[in-house]
């Protein structure tokens, strides 16, 4: 199997499962939802924390799967460099990011973009990734 197929295995159902528990989240409990997000983006140590975690996958990612070819691969690399960014950004600027993010989460249309995106690049990632080799 190559690096680009196990990698997409595993971001894929994980992408897929934060998609739809952000999907779920927002339609059955809205306002719930909403102060989960409140109270991490309130938590400079959670954002410390997720931007390490982050950061360890992007690079993990772009260490093992650092090509730049005309296809599907092409999106696991792009995603490993925007861990690596988001992590660095995150860890450099963690006042910033909790501006954008009460920015994101004060109209609800960026969330549910949030969510569909998570959930697409999840889905693709997934059948790319277990999809029979040619």
């Amino acid at each position: 199997m190559t690096s680009s197929r196990y990698i997409a295995r595993l971001m894929g159902p994980v992408l897929v499962a934060i998609g739809i528990g952000m999907v779920v989240g927002i339609v059955t409990d809205g306002e719930g939802y909403l102060v989960l997000m409140k109270e991490f983006l309130g938590s400079r140590a959670l954002i410390f924390l997720t931007a390490v975690l982050t950061l360890v996958a992007g690079l993990a990612i772009v260490n093992a799967h650092n090509l730049w070819v005309p296809d599907w691969r092409l999106v696991v690399t792009v995603l490993g460099w925007l861990f690596i960014l988001r992590g660095v950004f995150a860890l450099v600027l963690p006042a910033l990011v909790q501006h954008l993010g009460e920015e994101v989460i004060a109209g609800h249309s960026g969330i549910i973009a949030g969510a569909a995106v998570t959930l697409a690049l999840g889905a693709f990632l997934s059948v790319m990734g277990y999809r029979k080799e040619p």
